[in-house]
């Protein structure tokens, strides 16, 4: 057995990389409805002309609904691609839903707490994504996929 495989076997998932992939089937969790509502109300939402349309909020629910699951079982397993998947997903949701907020929401009503409530839920995400013990768990992982 080699030093790395050996390393691998006796380090566990860290609690914060469990907490992330909570994390990630939360946000699923919640494009999921996106996706369901828009889809079970496509036609109240053309009715009053809501903006954007049903067919991009389902289309964006299902797609962040898609990266969360595939995020959160990389995270649960230990997948060496999972923590670039969860840096990718923790700069890009944000940004997407401040592009949609900006682009469709007239007028921007408390967008102050909305930046503080965006900025509070992105902190701890960064603060774990970034954790040496985090870091150290998929350099593990990633090495040993290398030595396979």
């Amino acid at each position: 057995m080699t030093e790395i495989e050996a390393l691998s076997l006796r380090l566990r998932r860290p609690r914060r990389v469990t907490l992330l992939a909570f994390a990630a089937l939360l946000l699923s969790a919640w494009n999921g409805l996106r996706l369901g509502e828009a889809v079970a109300f496509r036609q109240v939402l053309r009715e009053y002309g809501a903006q954007p349309g049903p067919v991009f909020l389902a289309v964006s629910g299902g797609v962040w609904l898609a990266a969360g699951l595939a995020i959160a079982f990389g995270l649960w397993r230990g997948k060496a691609w999972a923590w670039y998947a969860a840096v990718g997903a923790a700069a890009g949701y944000p940004v997407w839903v401040w592009f949609e907020r900006l682009i469709f929401q007239q007028p921007h009503a408390n967008w102050p707490f909305a930046l503080g409530v965006t900025l509070v839920c992105l902190a701890p995400v960064i603060v774990i994504l970034f954790s040496r013990k985090t870091t150290s768990f998929f350099n593990v992982q990633r090495k040993r996929n290398e030595r396979q």
